[in-house]
């Protein structure tokens, strides 16, 4: 199945005047008719990214504040029958249908029926990704959609953190354009996905549930050991009570290796202390090593390759004086490339 280029909106360059026009417009013809305000507000800052694997809508949207409807009249302008999975990354929005009404916070994931009447306020800024999942996927898994929707899900921890990332992950593939799963692989996918989180909040275990307990055992244990440098696969695998090798399997399905999840755990920390004034009189050298690292050099080399620059130069742009560096250094990190090879 081909996976389509991506439409994008952004109302930077439109007149202040026109800009919820224009975010209207292209929301009405690839998503779906809504009513939108904007608290009053004068201005509306917006960006839409939408792409499709085969006839399946996908979506970032980075917006200011706004508020959006769907009304009857509306929904009867519209054949389209999709549930909206959304996954909240950044800012709360609060959904309403059927009577309920639930706040998304970041990391947090929920459901709406586009063929039913809904609301939903952002009365902040928000980053979200949403899927649009064509209504039957679920409806044949025997799923009561009037009982699913508007219902809040983790995205922390289990079975909601594991399609918390299949919405995220879906999304970043597509904007990739590289090895998207078809319409269908994607549709089966999403509706089990949500199907394990339904069974796994009514207490039911499966299989996939217990895995992620698991997983979220080993992460649980690495992040309270991560300041031993003697911290090990064996050591892990011994006090969760299992093998080395089942520790790999439970880590097959993720986007990192166990041993790279280490280290960039210690490496992110590493980043805060970093920029931690409270610690500007502790040498680089003794924050890494505190942190687990026992070579400068690695981890020198292993900071750059994540960062994107030396671990001294990002200390003085964190710590230098004034909000401006500060600001620098973020935006640096937000465009630099990701990636670590497994730990030597």
């Amino acid at each position: 199945m081909a996976v389509s280029a991506l439409d994008v909106v952004s109302t930077a360059d439109v007149p202040v005047a026109d800009r919820l026009a224009v975010w209207g417009d292209f929301v009405c013809r690839h998503i779906g008719p809504l009513k939108a305000d904007t608290y009053g507000d004068k201005t509306f800052l917006g960006r839409l990214e939408l792409g499709r694997v085969g006839t399946m809508p996908l979506a970032r949207i980075l917006a200011s504040r706004h508020r959006v409807l769907r009304t009857p009249s509306l929904i009867r302008q519209d054949d389209r029958s999709y549930v909206k999975m959304v996954a909240q990354i950044e800012g709360a929005a609060c959904f309403e249908q059927n009577g309920r009404k639930v706040v998304l916070a970041p990391g947090e994931w929920s459901l709406y029926d586009t063929t039913k009447p809904y609301a939903v306020s952002n009365p902040e800024p928000i980053n979200q990704v949403i899927v649009l999942l064509p209504r039957d996927r679920l409806v044949r898994l025997g799923l009561d959609l009037d009982e699913l929707v508007v219902r809040r899900f983790s995205g922390r921890s289990g079975v909601g953190r594991l399609t918390y990332d299949r919405i995220v992950s879906a999304f970043d593939t597509l904007q990739r354009d590289a090895d998207a799963q078809s319409e269908s692989e994607l549709g089966e996918s999403m509706a089990d996905c949500v199907k394990l989180a339904v069974l796994d909040r009514e207490g039911i275990a499966t299989d996939a549930s217990r895995r992620e307990v698991t997983r979220d055992r080993v992460k649980g244990f690495i992040t309270a050991n991560l300041n031993d440098p003697l911290l090990s696969l064996s050591g892990i695998a011994g006090a969760i009570g299992c093998s080395k090798r089942y520790l790999h399997k439970l880590f097959d399905d993720e986007a990192e290796t166990l041993n790279t999840f280490i280290w960039h755990s210690r490496l992110e920390r590493i980043r805060h202390d970093l920029a931690d004034p409270a610690l500007r009189q502790h040498s680089i050298t003794e924050i890494a090593f505190n942190r687990g690292f026992n070579s400068s050099t690695h981890f020198s080399r292993s900071f750059r390759e994540v960062y994107g620059i030396a671990p001294s130069v990002y200390r003085l742009l964190m710590q230098g004086s004034g909000a401006v560096w500060q600001r620098v250094a973020e935006r640096q990190l937000r465009t630099l490339p990701r990636g670590l090879d497994a730990a030597e």
